[in-house]
């Protein structure tokens, strides 16, 4: 790679100053120095190492595998919005489950808890004793009927003991994002669904914690920023081999090669 290509990938090479983006997290979430660093660093493993990995395994000529009709229709003619499009839907088709892993390992830094061996998320003693068991899901509708009883019955699993030890425990189910208030299950008055906001501040203790999560999101996304670049780069280099025209048009030939098959190389199958 040579020339401006060569200077503008090495320009995305430069690397984020992990002990910046510390600082940040560290003053926007209102946690400790240790807890803003493991927080950055859950966000690195768990989300953006994952999407660099990810692209990492895509190449230009891929990207015909999805009909690129797809995006004609919708406006697309260059090469380089082709992409971008196509990677920003990779990104975000594979994002919500590294989302919520990171965002479950965030209520455990805050909340100084730990997830147990018993097929639950979150274990956090409070101040007064209290035991709190935690099955969390990413939103209220993600999650069948069957898995919500197995999250239950997770809990129940989880408490007996704490029980036969004599101590005070609470079941809950925590929605990270989208469920507004606190309730129960008919069937089950022991169980606490809590609301979004009502989770992420009795973790965290800071009332508006979820909001502040939100504005540190901002900071971490330049780790993706920082793990995808190149790769994105390199993607579109491949693909403009491939499929660009002049002035990076999208080359209509070339996303449909005419067939070299004629009638006189057709073979019948042969007779069994």
């Amino acid at each position: 790679m040579s020339g401006p290509n060569r200077d503008l990938v090495s320009d995305l090479l430069v690397p984020v100053s992990r002990s910046e983006l510390v600082s940040e997290v560290q003053s926007v979430l209102l946690v400790t120095r240790r807890q803003a660093s493991e927080i950055v660093e859950a966000f690195d493993v768990f989300v953006a190492q994952p999407m660099e990995r990810n692209l990492a395994a895509f190449r230009g000529r891929d990207m015909p595998k999805r009909n690129p009709m797809i995006y004609i229709v919708r406006g697309v003619r260059t090469v380089g919005d082709w992409v971008d499009r196509v990677v920003a839907e990779r990104e975000t088709s594979a994002i919500e489950g590294h989302l919520g892993t990171f965002l479950e390992e965030v209520a455990r830094i805050v909340s100084g808890g730990v997830k147990p061996g018993s097929g639950i998320d979150l274990q956090v003693e409070g101040d007064d004793g209290t035991v709190q068991l935690y099955a969390i899901q990413s939103a209220p509708n993600t999650k069948n009927s069957g898995a919500k009883r197995s999250d239950i019955d997770a809990l129940k699993r989880a408490a007996r003991p704490l029980r036969a030890a004599k101590r005070h425990v609470e079941l809950n189910i925590a929605v990270l994002h989208g469920r507004a208030k606190t309730g129960g299950i008919k069937a089950e008055p022991d169980v606490v669904v809590l609301a979004s906001d009502v989770f992420w501040t009795r973790v965290s203790g800071v009332g508006d914690f979820r909001a502040r999560l939100m504005r540190a999101t901002q900071t971490l996304a330049r780790l993706i920023a920082a793990r995808s670049e190149a790769e994105v780069v390199r993607i579109k280099e491949e693909a403009r081999r491939l499929f660009a025209a002049q002035d990076d048009a999208m080359n209509i030939d070339a996303l449909n090669p005419s067939s070299t098959s004629t009638e006189s190389s057709f073979e019948p199958l042969a007779k069994e």
